[in-house]
């Protein structure tokens, strides 16, 4: 038919061919992997931001400034001030606020602030007639007899003012000063600053500070606490020390007639001075009062065996001799070498000049021995506190197996009792039962022989009522908490009396922390920096009373710490050495 219409017979293939289907996507294909691949993806995501947030990002760049390099910054004193605000902020700042107490508070450094020298001594030691000279006109009182019983901050200006306590805490040129509000009212009734009109031939430069400070009276240390405030009103020793931290030059002056360190002025050489030796010079003063070369002999001698007894090493201080009256030789001295005390007074003056230029070093050097006494602290703290916590679960445990093994043995003593009890019992009825059905069965008339149910035996557990009485339960609950009450307080006192141990022996946890710097080398700059931190640290311990709650340092941040000092303080060295020029003749901007 298909041929009759002219159309031809197409031959049907056996099977149609069948397309490929369209490739799947990879998420779809392997899914498993995906989610695999994207978790491990967001982990490494979350690991560089803690390990960037962990990281020391600053917010300047560290250049070579090095004289080979050439390098220069064009403001200076912008990032010096920039970087040390930076590191405080960043390093000091957050592990001193979890430290109790804040013992770092007040060793933060805060712009603008004048440099500084700060002269101390006991009275008549004359202090006031050095400073005298100094400016070149008569300005403080001098005496043989106490004449000034407060702190004088003297200065050189084009102008002539005198500020109260009140006016020279709130100076916007001295930020620094807000801090001495601490100190109290009777502090700050004593405190003045005295802007003065010095004449040409002055010595003394602009922008620069000297702080005359009330004598030092040598009284019997009482060991109570508050005796350092005692017939002042104010803590006399914490505020030299708070002096002494800012200023760039301290000048300790001892007079001939009383060269020992006593009273007040032990407390200052062993509380506010100590870890200051690089910023102070001791100086033995009226060296012309003495008659011949031996009462000098004796003054000097007497001098050093005392301040041998305060600074423990083996090579005490230089000690400056010198005399504050005019450069010749009084009548009568012809065996002293005056001559060789005015040099000495002239390299004393010298230090005093050239304050403004290692101001910016002694920032550095207190910046960065401030770093390092928090590291020590953080460290001594953290083997504190783990050396408590290993011991309170240790008191823990031990509290544990003494309070639960008696519960434990008494619960089953107390069950194998009851069970004794209930078992006799049972065999009570038992008994009581089988003698009831032995009567029974000797009865000779059967059949009139009454049928007598036997009582059941009571099985383990069906009685439900306790087999003791109330008071027993309540005697043995009793007996069993005055026994817990008495575990509980001799673990506890053994867990106080090992704080009181670790609050006692920490200086051997500093042994222990440091002992591999110890092995090859004595480490005396250590050694050194723990008498500074002790006290620290033992104030952190009296103000906590649980050691394991002690804040902890994370080892990332010890890490940024030694970061800082290898490199940005050495930065800082770098920009003080483009800052340090000149002092000027003339007065700047005030």
């Amino acid at each position: 038919g298909h041929e009759a219409f002219g159309l031809k017979r197409q031959k049907v293939p056996d099977e149609l061919p069948i397309e490929p289907p369209a490739p799947l996507p990879f998420y779809e294909e392997y899914p498993l992997s995906c989610s695999y691949g994207a978790g491990a993806l967001l982990v490494l995501a979350v690991m560089w931001y803690c390990a960037r947030r962990k990281s020391l990002r600053r917010p300047y760049r560290l250049p070579d400034l090095s004289p080979s390099k050439g390098g220069q910054v064009a403001d200076a004193e912008a990032e010096f001030r920039r970087i040390v605000c930076f590191l405080q902020d960043e390093l000091l700042i957050p592990i001193d606020k979890r430290m109790p107490g804040r013992p770092f508070e007040y060793d933060m450094h805060s712009f603008p602030f004048t440099p500084m020298v700060l002269v101390i001594g006991n009275h008549s030691s004359g202090k006031s007639t050095f400073i005298n000279k100094l400016l070149g006109k008569e300005v403080q009182d001098t005496g043989v007899a106490p004449t000034d019983d407060g702190f004088t901050i003297l200065e050189r200006r084009t102008s002539s003012e005198t500020e109260d306590g009140p006016t020279v805490l709130g100076c916007p040129e001295n930020r620094p000063y807000a801090e001495l509000q601490r100190f109290g009212q009777i502090f700050a009734g004593v405190l003045r600053r005295k802007r003065l009109i010095l004449p040409q031939t002055s010595q003394m430069p602009f922008k620069l500070q000297i702080v005359d400070t009330p004598g030092m009276i040598d009284l019997p240390v009482n060991e109570n606490t508050l005796s350092e405030a005692r017939g002042r009103g104010y803590n006399f020793v914490e505020v030299v020390r708070w002096w002494a931290k800012r200023a760039d030059l301290i000048l300790l002056l001892f007079d001939p007639d009383k060269p020992g360190t006593t009273g007040e002025t032990l407390d200052v050489l062993t509380k506010a001075l100590s870890g200051l030796n690089h910023k102070f010079l001791v100086v033995l003063n009226k060296v012309d009062k003495l008659d011949n070369s031996i009462d000098f002999a004796r003054a000097y001698g007497a001098l050093g065996w005392a301040l041998s007894k305060v600074i423990k090493r083996k090579d005490i201080p230089p000690i400056y001799t010198m005399f504050n009256e005019g450069m010749e030789a009084p009548a009568g001295h012809e065996s002293l070498p005056l001559e060789k005390f005015v040099k000495k007074r002239a390299e004393v003056i010298k230090e005093v000049l050239r304050v403004r230029e290692r101001h910016n070093d002694n920032v550095i050097t207190s910046l960065e021995e401030t770093l390092r006494q928090m590291q020590m602290t953080a460290r001594i703290v953290d083997w504190v506190r783990w050396s408590a916590r290993r011991s309170y679960w240790k008191v823990l445990v031990s509290v544990i197996l003494s309070l639960g093994t008696p519960a434990y043995m008494l619960h089953r003593l107390m069950q194998l009792a009851a069970d004794n009890m209930n078992r006799k019992a049972a065999e009570s009825a038992a008994q009581a039962a089988a003698a009831a059905l032995a009567a029974e069965s000797k009865h000779r008339w059967r059949f009139f022989r009454r049928h007598v149910e036997p009582e059941p035996i009571l099985s383990e557990g069906a009685d439900e009522s306790p087999p003791f009485g109330f008071w027993v339960y309540f005697t043995v609950i009793a007996l069993y908490f005055l026994f817990c009450s008495g575990v509980l307080k001799f673990f506890w006192d053994y867990y106080t009396q090992s704080q009181k141990e670790l609050y006692l022996t920490v200086d051997s946890s500093f042994e222990e922390v440091y002992h591999e710097k110890f092995i090859h080398d004595e480490a005396e700059d250590l050694r050194y920096r723990w008498t500074v931190v002790r006290p620290k640290v033992l104030n952190i311990l009296q103000a906590t009373t649980f050691y394991p709650w002690l804040p902890s340092v994370a080892a990332w941040e010890h890490r940024r710490i030694n970061e800082a000092l290898q490199k940005d303080v050495f930065y800082l060295r770098q920009l003080a050495r483009q800052l340090r020029q000149p002092a000027p003749s003339a007065e700047g901007t005030h």
